[in-house]
Protein backbone atom coordinates (compact mmCIF):
# COMPACT_ATOMS: atom_id res chain seq x y z
CA UNK A 1 0.00 0.00 0.00
CA UNK A 2 1.58 3.56 -1.16
CA UNK A 3 0.43 6.58 0.67
CA UNK A 4 1.44 10.22 -0.26
CA UNK A 5 1.79 12.69 2.87
CA UNK A 6 1.54 16.38 1.33
CA UNK A 7 2.37 19.17 4.00
CA UNK A 8 5.15 21.68 3.39
CA UNK A 9 6.19 21.55 7.39
CA UNK A 10 8.96 18.58 7.20
CA UNK A 11 8.94 17.89 11.13
CA UNK A 12 4.99 17.49 10.71
CA UNK A 13 5.30 14.80 8.12
CA UNK A 14 8.01 13.09 9.83
CA UNK A 15 5.29 12.53 13.02
CA UNK A 16 3.29 11.63 10.66
CA UNK A 17 4.95 9.37 8.76
CA UNK A 18 6.42 7.87 11.83
CA UNK A 19 2.54 7.37 13.47
CA UNK A 20 1.35 5.82 10.10
CA UNK A 21 4.40 3.27 9.90
CA UNK A 22 3.88 1.86 13.13
CA UNK A 23 0.66 0.66 12.20
CA UNK A 24 0.69 -0.21 8.70
CA UNK A 25 3.92 -1.85 8.48
CA UNK A 26 4.57 -2.74 5.23
CA UNK A 27 2.91 0.82 3.97
CA UNK A 28 5.09 2.64 1.22
CA UNK A 29 5.35 6.91 2.49
CA UNK A 30 5.98 9.24 -0.06
CA UNK A 31 6.19 13.08 1.17
CA UNK A 32 6.02 16.07 -1.10
CA UNK A 33 6.00 19.92 -0.09
CA UNK A 34 3.70 21.18 -2.48
CA UNK A 35 0.24 20.96 -4.12
CA UNK A 36 1.76 21.12 -7.96
CA UNK A 37 4.54 18.27 -6.37
CA UNK A 38 1.58 16.10 -4.88
CA UNK A 39 -0.14 16.26 -8.73
CA UNK A 40 2.80 15.51 -10.21
CA UNK A 41 3.23 12.50 -7.55
CA UNK A 42 -0.45 10.81 -8.49
CA UNK A 43 0.30 11.41 -12.56
CA UNK A 44 3.01 8.91 -12.52
CA UNK A 45 1.91 6.49 -9.27
CA UNK A 46 -0.28 4.50 -7.72
CA UNK A 47 -1.24 5.74 -4.46
CA UNK A 48 -4.15 3.99 -2.12
CA UNK A 49 -4.34 7.19 -0.08
CA UNK A 50 -3.26 10.62 -0.91
CA UNK A 51 -3.08 12.99 2.89
CA UNK A 52 -3.41 16.67 1.83
CA UNK A 53 -2.53 19.77 3.87
CA UNK A 54 -4.70 22.62 3.03
CA UNK A 55 -2.28 25.07 3.17
CA UNK A 56 0.37 24.42 0.73
CA UNK A 57 2.29 26.02 -1.89
CA UNK A 58 1.42 26.96 -5.17
CA UNK A 59 -1.45 24.73 -5.08
CA UNK A 60 -3.55 24.39 -2.23
CA UNK A 61 -4.72 20.84 -1.23
CA UNK A 62 -8.77 21.94 -2.44
CA UNK A 63 -6.19 22.65 -5.60
CA UNK A 64 -5.07 18.89 -5.59
CA UNK A 65 -8.81 17.54 -4.51
CA UNK A 66 -10.07 19.15 -8.10
CA UNK A 67 -6.73 17.63 -9.90
CA UNK A 68 -7.83 14.51 -8.35
CA UNK A 69 -11.46 14.91 -9.13
CA UNK A 70 -10.53 16.40 -12.69
CA UNK A 71 -8.19 13.45 -14.26
CA UNK A 72 -10.00 10.67 -12.30
CA UNK A 73 -6.52 9.47 -10.22
CA UNK A 74 -7.28 6.56 -8.58
CA UNK A 75 -6.26 7.58 -5.09
CA UNK A 76 -8.59 8.10 -1.55
CA UNK A 77 -7.70 11.81 -0.09
CA UNK A 78 -7.70 13.42 3.12
CA UNK A 79 -7.41 16.23 4.32
CA UNK A 80 -5.62 17.13 7.22
CA UNK A 81 -5.40 20.76 8.32
CA UNK A 82 -5.02 23.14 11.04
CA UNK A 83 -8.46 24.96 9.63
CA UNK A 84 -11.77 24.46 11.64
CA UNK A 85 -13.56 25.45 8.92
CA UNK A 86 -16.81 25.06 7.01
CA UNK A 87 -16.36 26.81 4.23
CA UNK A 88 -13.26 24.32 3.53
CA UNK A 89 -14.74 21.27 5.14
CA UNK A 90 -17.70 22.20 2.32
CA UNK A 91 -15.55 22.57 -0.36
CA UNK A 92 -13.33 19.64 0.31
CA UNK A 93 -16.30 16.96 0.22
CA UNK A 94 -17.70 18.56 -2.39
CA UNK A 95 -14.16 17.73 -4.11
CA UNK A 96 -14.03 14.41 -3.44
CA UNK A 97 -12.48 13.83 0.04
CA UNK A 98 -12.92 10.77 1.76
CA UNK A 99 -12.32 12.07 4.87
CA UNK A 100 -11.66 15.62 7.24
CA UNK A 101 -9.32 16.11 9.96
CA UNK A 102 -8.01 18.58 11.73
CA UNK A 103 -4.24 19.17 12.89
CA UNK A 104 -4.92 19.08 16.69
CA UNK A 105 -7.01 15.58 16.57
CA UNK A 106 -5.45 12.36 18.25
CA UNK A 107 -3.25 10.04 16.73
CA UNK A 108 -5.94 7.34 17.39
CA UNK A 109 -8.27 9.30 15.24
CA UNK A 110 -5.97 9.71 12.27
CA UNK A 111 -5.55 5.84 12.14
CA UNK A 112 -8.97 5.48 12.37
CA UNK A 113 -9.94 7.63 9.78
CA UNK A 114 -7.06 5.75 7.33
CA UNK A 115 -8.61 2.57 7.89
CA UNK A 116 -12.21 3.64 7.59
CA UNK A 117 -10.94 5.56 4.30
CA UNK A 118 -9.37 1.84 3.19
CA UNK A 119 -12.31 0.32 3.78
CA UNK A 120 -14.75 3.10 1.98
CA UNK A 121 -16.22 4.71 4.66
CA UNK A 122 -16.31 8.89 4.72
CA UNK A 123 -14.53 9.78 7.99
CA UNK A 124 -14.96 13.77 9.76
CA UNK A 125 -13.11 14.60 12.83
CA UNK A 126 -15.30 14.19 15.88
CA UNK A 127 -15.23 17.80 16.12
CA UNK A 128 -16.16 18.58 12.98
CA UNK A 129 -19.98 16.77 13.48
CA UNK A 130 -21.53 20.06 13.54
CA UNK A 131 -20.26 20.96 10.09
CA UNK A 132 -21.56 17.23 8.43
CA UNK A 133 -24.86 17.77 10.20
CA UNK A 134 -25.18 21.06 8.23
CA UNK A 135 -24.00 19.36 5.29
CA UNK A 136 -26.81 16.63 5.36
CA UNK A 137 -29.15 18.99 5.91
CA UNK A 138 -28.30 21.07 3.63
CA UNK A 139 -28.24 18.37 0.35
CA UNK A 140 -31.44 16.90 2.00
CA UNK A 141 -33.05 20.55 1.32
CA UNK A 142 -31.15 20.24 -2.37
CA UNK A 143 -33.04 17.00 -3.13
CA UNK A 144 -36.68 18.43 -1.57
CA UNK A 145 -35.85 21.60 -4.30
CA UNK A 146 -34.91 19.23 -7.03
CA UNK A 147 -37.67 16.85 -6.63
CA UNK A 148 -40.60 19.65 -6.31
CA UNK A 149 -38.85 21.34 -9.51
CA UNK A 150 -38.56 18.39 -11.27
CA UNK A 151 -42.32 17.88 -10.90
CA UNK A 152 -42.91 21.64 -12.88
CA UNK A 153 -43.83 21.60 -16.16
CA UNK A 154 -41.82 23.39 -19.12
CA UNK A 155 -43.96 26.53 -18.85
CA UNK A 156 -43.68 26.87 -14.98
CA UNK A 157 -40.15 26.62 -15.18
CA UNK A 158 -39.74 29.11 -17.89
CA UNK A 159 -41.97 31.01 -15.30
CA UNK A 160 -40.29 30.24 -11.97
CA UNK A 161 -36.69 31.30 -13.97
CA UNK A 162 -38.14 34.68 -14.52
CA UNK A 163 -39.57 35.40 -11.25
CA UNK A 164 -36.42 35.01 -10.15
CA UNK A 165 -35.11 37.68 -11.99
CA UNK A 166 -37.76 39.65 -10.04
CA UNK A 167 -39.40 39.59 -13.42
CA UNK A 168 -43.50 40.93 -13.24
CA UNK A 169 -46.38 38.68 -14.43
CA UNK A 170 -46.84 41.59 -17.33
CA UNK A 171 -43.41 41.07 -18.03
CA UNK A 172 -43.43 37.42 -18.33
CA UNK A 173 -46.18 37.30 -19.92
CA UNK A 174 -44.45 38.92 -22.87
CA UNK A 175 -41.28 37.45 -22.92
CA UNK A 176 -43.28 33.67 -22.99
CA UNK A 177 -45.60 35.09 -25.53
CA UNK A 178 -48.71 34.19 -23.09
CA UNK A 179 -51.36 36.25 -21.07
CA UNK A 180 -50.60 37.75 -17.73
CA UNK A 181 -54.00 35.08 -16.56
CA UNK A 182 -51.78 32.33 -17.83
CA UNK A 183 -48.72 33.34 -15.57
CA UNK A 184 -50.87 33.90 -12.88
CA UNK A 185 -51.62 30.21 -13.48
CA UNK A 186 -48.06 29.18 -13.54
CA UNK A 187 -47.55 31.12 -10.67
CA UNK A 188 -50.06 29.35 -8.69
CA UNK A 189 -49.41 25.94 -9.49
CA UNK A 190 -45.39 26.47 -8.84
CA UNK A 191 -46.51 27.64 -5.59
CA UNK A 192 -48.64 24.38 -4.86
CA UNK A 193 -45.79 22.21 -6.30
CA UNK A 194 -43.06 24.14 -3.94
CA UNK A 195 -45.34 24.16 -0.93
CA UNK A 196 -45.18 27.75 -0.66
CA UNK A 197 -47.72 29.75 0.66
CA UNK A 198 -48.97 33.83 1.14
CA UNK A 199 -49.38 36.87 -0.76
CA UNK A 200 -48.68 37.92 -4.21
CA UNK A 201 -44.64 38.31 -3.75
CA UNK A 202 -44.37 35.32 -1.65
CA UNK A 203 -42.96 33.33 -4.70
CA UNK A 204 -40.37 35.98 -5.37
CA UNK A 205 -39.65 35.64 -1.55
CA UNK A 206 -38.75 32.59 -1.57
CA UNK A 207 -36.41 32.72 -4.73
CA UNK A 208 -34.46 34.62 -2.58
CA UNK A 209 -34.40 32.67 0.35
CA UNK A 210 -33.51 29.67 -1.53
CA UNK A 211 -31.26 31.50 -3.67
CA UNK A 212 -28.03 29.29 -3.30
CA UNK A 213 -30.34 25.92 -3.70
CA UNK A 214 -31.39 27.04 -6.49
CA UNK A 215 -28.68 26.04 -9.03
CA UNK A 216 -29.72 27.29 -12.83
CA UNK A 217 -28.98 23.30 -14.05
CA UNK A 218 -32.00 22.74 -11.81
CA UNK A 219 -34.28 25.68 -13.47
Amino acid sequence: MKILLADDHPIFRKGLKSLIMDVFEHCKIEEVETGSEAIEKLKYDNFVISILDIDMPEYSGIDVLREIKSQQFKTKSIILTMHNDELFFNEAFNNGASGFLLKEDSSKEIIECIENVLHGIPYVSKKLEPFLSNRKQFNNRIQEVKSAIDSLSNAERNTLTLVAQNKTSREIAELLFVTEKSVENYRSRICRKLNVKGGSNTLYKWCIENKELLDPKLL
